[in-house]
């Protein structure tokens, strides 16, 4: 009585849910709080309620699927949801590590259903694949690690896109610009602008310079206009 009010209510809850975030349905969280306290049969009959509702829900069975798999010992309904999930979501990421999964599952199964010791040769197989899993899930981090910084990289040039833009600073009529080359000094761009290396200080005072020795190669200074 009490666990069927309680799926009542999340039932009645859930419906006003729509098709937002499966893992954040309250059928899937109820499910996964049992699981974490270790009552798998509680959390089967959540995610068994969420699938009823969600048949369609690729997380649903993958979700079912180890649980059957690795809580449950049901070979049998852990390869149902493993093959269900790959049907629904054939283009996963987690592919190759599903069908890991699927096939150590039927293996089990198999070995259910004859009651016989599998011979030797699998258990090599069994380890070449939680080898080959590993590597799998390390790939799937680093992709997801990448995916993260490449979505923050056009976050922040979304942002300074939509940034104003200052204005541009007018320029003085005449005045013109010059960049600093190694081996400048004030009186040889005043001869290169006015012809006379004497008009020095028209530059030095433009560019509030103090002394020639304030020149940096790169700088940018104002040329203005010879009066």
């Amino acid at each position: 009585m009490k666990y069927g009010l309680l799926f009542a209510i999340l039932l009645l809850f859930a419906t006003g849910c729509g098709q937002s975030d499966p893992a954040r349905h309250p059928m899937m969280l109820k499910g996964d709080q049992y699981r974490k306290e270790g009552n798998f049969e509680l959390a089967e009959k959540f995610y068994l309620k969420f699938v009823e509702q969600r048949p369609d829900s690729a997380l649903g069975h993958r979700t079912l699927a180890t649980l059957y798999d690795e809580s449950l010992a049901d070979p049998a309904a852990a390869l149902y949801h493993y093959n269900m999930f790959l049907r629904l979501d054939p283009h996963s990421p987690d592919r190759e590590l599903i069908e890991g999964y699927r096939r150590l599952a039927r293996a089990k199964l198999l070995r259910a259903l004859t009651r016989e010791e599998l011979p030797t040769p699998p258990d090599d197989e069994l380890a070449m694949l939680r080898k080959e899993n590993k590597v799998l899930r390390d790939r799937l981090d680093s992709l997801k690690r990448l995916l993260l910084n490449q979505q923050r990289a056009i976050a922040q040039l979304k942002s300074a896109a939509a940034a104003p833009q200052p204005p541009p600073v007018p320029q003085v009529p005449g005045e013109r610009s010059y960049t600093v080359q190694p081996g400048d000094t004030p009186g040889k761009i005043a001869r290169q602008f006015y012809g006379s290396a004497n008009k020095y200080r028209i530059i030095m005072e433009a560019n509030n310079l103090g002394s020639s020795t304030g020149l940096r190669v790169g700088q940018v200074l104002k040329i203005p206009a010879s009066e």
